[in-house]
């Protein structure tokens, strides 16, 4: 990775927040709650993994690829949703501790060199994995997220606004 591309990353990893409150923002408590079905998650649910992925999953194993060290817990992030029972938090406090956490990767994400990117560890069951593997991972689990939450509110509208020619804006996913 260039040091460009290395830039433009930790930028749009910044930035991240920020464009998913612009998301969020004026949703009501009872959409962010609801689920396009069973087995899928609410968009408070997506909210609440994202801060848990940044404090337990992401930032860790990037920093013990750094350090050289073993991975030291497991993580299981399905269990969590509903051990940790996201869908009854508060969302804007899940939005504001996961913004939080998020500017503490940023400024340990800014005192890294490309050259620590290359540092690695074993990870079980992936083999060698380099710091800059879980880095631009974790930018993509953020644009996959973005996703699904921008699914999962455009169901929820769509099915909010029954009886409105919502189809108009095109195929709302799910729709039959």
């Amino acid at each position: 990775m260039t040091p460009d591309d290395f830039h433009h990353l930790r930028s749009a990893h910044a930035r991240f927040p920020v464009a998913l409150l612009a998301v969020f923002q004026d949703c009501d408590e009872t959409l962010l709650r609801d689920r396009e079905s069973a087995s899928r998650w609410s968009p408070l649910e997506i909210l609440a993994h994202l801060r848990d992925e940044e404090v337990e999953d992401f930032r860790p194993r990037a920093m013990a690829a750094v350090a050289g060290r073993a991975i030291e817990k497991p993580i299981d992030p399905a269990r969590w949703v509903t051990e940790r029972r996201y869908n009854e938090m508060d969302p804007g406090a899940v939005y504001l501790d996961w913004a939080a956490e998020r500017a503490d990767s940023c400024r340990w994400l800014e005192s890294l060199s490309v050259e620590d990117l290359d540092r690695w560890i074993e990870h079980a069951p992936l083999g060698r994995i380099r710091a800059g593997d879980f880095i631009t991972a974790w930018r993509m689990h953020d644009l996959l997220h973005l996703r699904q939450f921008s699914t999962a509110l455009a169901v929820l509208t769509a099915r909010r606004y029954e009886g409105w020619r919502v189809d108009y804006a095109g195929k709302i996913p799910g729709a039959e």
